[in-house]
């Protein structure tokens, strides 16, 4: 292979709150091209940190990034340039070092670890003597490093960065007006609603499939039906997207709106459940369905392994609920009270017809076994009346938030 002399180009990613520094070697061509680290499909890196934080796996280099800076990771390379053969770092030469007191200087960093061990020997040659820490070499997330499987790769990861990182992180309470405006300051800083709408769908997916799984292990995911109740807001274009993931994972997907994708309003729900639709629309394990009678929604929820509640969402106050919506919370209720295989409820955001603000519950209210809220705490969700409805809670962290408080 033609040795190439490489120039490092991609920028570190890390801010003021960074406390361990991962380097790697040098880009490989794929990450080169790419314009961002471990771009390799079969890298297993970022597969290795979303495993850590107990996250669905970044897709964007905006998501990779905000991964690493809300758990206070920095990711930079050893050297600055090299002559190298491809991806092959046996072959280095006339390795120079990038100039790491641009981090060290600006971030409390804790512990330096390199990922490879050719990156270990090259920091300890070239870098150690000026920053004085030593690093801790981890092995390589590489597809060259094939014996070594994912659950491996994942354990010594998390032995080691744990000591200096609390990947159980705590989030502030908020009013839902502190989180409406929270959400809008994210938008201000290149997060767009829109994208954060497919981050939350994506979130309630994944605690959807891993609750799921925690129930039913023993079954494939082609033998689980999903029922999606969405209403016409944003919240309702949560489940959208949470409908998209799941079918294509191969789950059965049902998903029942109120109205048709082009009828919703709400922005961004409108263009992400009209992009949606069209896809859903050719998929053999995935059903729409507009406007269901009673009965239609009865029959869907008698047979459903898991009903994903996105109808109302964290604007909701009152204390009665609208139709058709009072009718699908309480069929979802009664499914599970009176089956002998109660289907698993998630709630998205927060159970339809329970306050986000005050914790009180309107009639009817989902009960929910699992809640996933985006952002943060809302103060209903605080209360102790929470568990009673929406369950168990996680929040989604789909922004880096520490700077924005």
């Amino acid at each position: 292979m033609e040795t190439t002399h490489v120039i490092h180009e991609i920028e570190p990613v890390f801010n003021e709150h960074s406390q361990v520094l991962l380097l790697g070697t040098m880009p490989s061509p794929k990450s080169r091209k790419q314009g961002f680290f471990y771009g390799h499909p079969q890298n297993r890196f970022w597969k290795v940190l979303a495993s850590l934080s107990d996250e669905p796996l970044p897709e964007t280099i905006e998501e990779k990034r905000d991964l690493c800076l809300r758990h206070h990771i920095a990711l930079w390379d050893v050297l600055a340039s090299c002559d190298i053969e491809g991806a092959s770092d046996a072959s280095i030469k006339n390795a120079q070092p990038n100039n790491l007191r641009k981090i060290l200087k600006a971030a409390p960093i804790q512990a330096v670890f390199t990922t490879g061990t050719k990156a270990g020997q090259l920091y300890k040659k070239l870098c150690e003597p000026t920053t004085r820490i030593p690093c801790e070499v981890l092995p390589s997330t590489s597809p060259a490093n094939s014996r070594m499987r994912l659950p491996e790769l994942c354990k010594i990861y998390q032995q080691a960065l744990l000591p200096y990182l609390n990947f159980a992180a705590t989030y502030p309470i908020l009013d839902v007006a502190e989180v409406v405006a929270l959400e809008q300051s994210i938008a201000q800083t290149g997060t767009s609603l829109y994208t954060l709408m497919h981050r939350a769908g994506r979130f309630l997916a994944y605690e959807t499939e891993k609750v799921l799984n925690s129930k039913k292990s023993n079954r494939t995911k082609e033998s689980f039906t999903i029922a999606l109740l969405c209403g016409h807001g944003n919240n309702g274009g949560d489940g959208w997207v949470a409908a998209q993931y799941l079918a294509n994972k191969g789950y059965k997907v049902c998903l029942i709106s109120s109205v048709s994708a082009h009828e919703i309003k709400a922005e961004p729900a409108h263009r992400t459940a009209c992009e949606i639709e069209d896809e859903l629309a050719t998929c053999t394990n995935a059903t729409i369905i507009t406007a269901p009678t009673n009965e239609q929604i009865k029959e869907i929820l008698s047979t459903a392994d898991c009903i994903i509640d996105a109808i109302l969402g964290t604007g909701f106050s009152g204390n009665t609920i609208r139709e058709p919506f009072a009718s699908w919370i309480t069929y979802t209720n009664e499914t599970k009270q009176n089956s002998s295989n109660p289907p698993l409820i998630v709630a998205a955001d927060v159970a339809s017809g329970f306050s986000a603000q005050t914790g009180s519950a309107a009639t009817p209210c989902v009960k929910a076994d699992h809640t996933v809220t985006m952002i943060t705490l809302k103060t209903g969700l605080a209360t102790p009346q929470a568990k009673e409805y929406c369950g168990s809670i996680r929040v989604a962290p789909l922004a880096d938030i520490s700077n924005l408080l």
